[in-house]
């Protein structure tokens, strides 16, 4: 597995919320992870499936169907990452456009590992909290619902 690391260690420093960690913690991270294929045309995670976890791409494409909107995902993206700290239904639909090798982190193996390295877990908590604020920040031009309260 060492063979494959490095490819794998750069693919997580390009995720926003593992930017900030050593390369020690990539490490780390990376050798909790595994490597996948799935063929075009076949759903890498469905919209309402509860579990799994966060997947990097590694090389190929990929669209992600969600909100009556569709967008195309290609190597050093990445989805899955609130599976990885919520044991919630999937907001959206993921396929492979065409074959694509993924690096999968599963929920089951990332609460332990966060739990013997917290500063990762604080690095991951200030990534959620800035995704949130981009969410909050898209719905409040879009005109969304008020949310009647402080942010």
């Amino acid at each position: 597995m060492t063979d494959e690391l490095p490819q794998e260690v750069e693919a997580l420093r390009r995720v926003p919320f593992f930017e900030d960690l050593t390369p020690e913690d990539l490490e780390r991270l990376a050798r909790i992870g595994q490597r996948r294929t799935f063929p075009a045309g076949q759903p890498i995670v469905s919209k309402e499936a509860v579990g799994g976890g966060m997947f990097v791409i590694l090389s190929g494409s990929a669209t992600v169907q969600t909100g009556g909107t569709t967008h195309t995902l290609g190597p050093g993206a990445f989805f899955g990452e609130m599976a990885l700290l919520s044991n919630r239904p999937r907001s959206a639909t993921v396929t492979a456009v065409d074959d694509v090798e993924v690096m999968t982190i599963e929920a089951m193996y990332f609460k332990p590992f966060l739990v013997k390295n917290p500063s990762v877990a604080v690095t991951i908590l200030e990534g959620v909290a800035a995704r949130l604020r981009e969410v909050q920040d898209r719905i409040d031009a879009s005109g969304g619902p008020a949310s009647g309260g402080p942010s």
